[in-house]
């Protein structure tokens, strides 16, 4: 089968590989879409491990094979997987490929209205968010979760979401609308964004922006940094109430730890524990952890449990030209090697004149597999 996998020279390729067996407890899914994050371009410019890894992390498609053990699912179910690629030293294959392997309780139904295109969408970012609000910060979710936090104890919590329009802020907004406290009473969402998508955050319930946000809230009491880099995370510790607290981030040091209020603590976690790996990982190996696995498991199942829509949004995407081709070709130059910040100094990106290159702003960068 086709796949694209890491090549000498920081780079990727499209080259053929062996179409995977299932073992007893996965399935094998034909890929018809997969979606882009951050991350898979960033270990291919960084590699993690040597060449030849297949890269990618979201997929969506129809499961082609299933393992002895598995009961839940049959050939021809609609499914998305997340898998982890090429971002670690752990040899296990991506999805950016005609068939992928995923672990049979670590995929998502795909509701009736929902296409390929925007199924591919969820995996990563909105686990990603789900683990910043459920685990980092001890919300309580709007399904059955493996931890037991205690209940909210304010009547009117705020939660502000930093860089709301892109694919982990949309989530996030998503997620938030549904949180409640014990009283039931909803809490406050606000974000940051440019001005552009002012109108289109508001219309999902966002309150304010940043000039005014700590006037307006009277103070924050959560936060999700859904860019963690230079001093975003300094500067968002400012806006909280006079207890403090914590800011999940989702990077481990790409932000600057000056300015930050001694009462707010920055909570890093890496996503990947969601699959309930050890997994050596930005140079450190991270252990297993059934816990965060388990509230993958009760989190995807939560979005397996709707027949025709998701709990939450897709992403807005983009779809791109070229396959995985295209992928190695476009879509990592309009990622990047490293900061978002970075992206608008890129002359190679600046000389890029189609329609389908243009700065990447409040969508997902989606390709059909062939």
């Amino acid at each position: 089968m086709q796949a694209l996998v890491t090549a000498p020279g920081n780079t990727a390729i499209v080259a053929q590989v062996p179409i995977p067996e299932p073992s007893s407890n996965e399935i094998r899914i034909k890929v018809h879409s997969v979606a882009l994050n951050p991350v898979d371009a960033l270990y291919v410019f960084h590699p993690a491990d040597a060449s030849g890894r297949v890269i990618g992390s979201d997929i969506a498609g129809v499961v082609d094979q299933v393992g002895s053990e598995v009961t839940r699912w049959k050939v021809g179910d609609r499914v998305a997987g997340l898998l982890q690629g090429a971002t670690s030293g752990n040899a296990r294959p991506g999805g950016f490929a005609e068939y992928a392997i995923v672990e049979a309780d670590l995929v998502i139904a795909i509701p009736s209205q929902v296409s390929f295109d925007e199924a591919a969408t969820f995996p990563l970012c909105s686990l990603t968010a789900a683990q910043a609000l459920f685990i980092r910060l001890e919300l309580t979710p709007p399904f059955p979760s493996p931890y037991e936090f205690a209940p909210e104890s304010l009547e009117a919590p705020t939660i502000l979401i930093y860089s709301a329009a892109t694919s982990l802020g949309l989530f996030t907004i998503g997620l938030a609308n549904l949180l409640r406290t014990p009283a039931g009473n909803s809490y406050r969402i606000f974000a940051t964004a440019s001005s552009k998508h002012h109108f289109k955050l508001l219309a999902l319930g966002v309150e304010a922006w940043p000039q005014r946000v700590k006037d307006a809230s009277g103070g924050i009491h959560y936060v999700v940094d859904c860019i963690s880099e230079d001093e975003s995370t300094a500067l968002i510790s400012q806006t909280f109430s006079n207890t403090g607290g914590r800011i999940a981030v989702i990077r481990k040091s790409a932000w600057r730890k000056e300015g930050i209020r001694q009462d707010v603590t920055p909570l890093y976690g890496a996503a990947w524990a969601g699959l309930g790996k050890e997994i050596f990982y930005n140079n450190e190996i991270l252990p297993a952890d059934p816990s965060w696995r388990a509230l993958t498991v009760a989190f995807f199942d939560w979005m397996s449990s709707y027949s025709d829509h998701f709990p939450i949004s897709p992403n807005p995407v983009r779809i791109m030209p070229g396959g995985f081709s295209g992928i190695a070709d476009d879509a990592f130059m309009l990622l990047g090697a490293g900061k978002v910040a970075d992206r608008d100094s890129n002359l190679a990106l600046a000389a890029r004149t189609e329609a389908w290159m243009k700065p990447i702003s409040g969508e997902k960068l989606v390709y059909r597999v062939p």
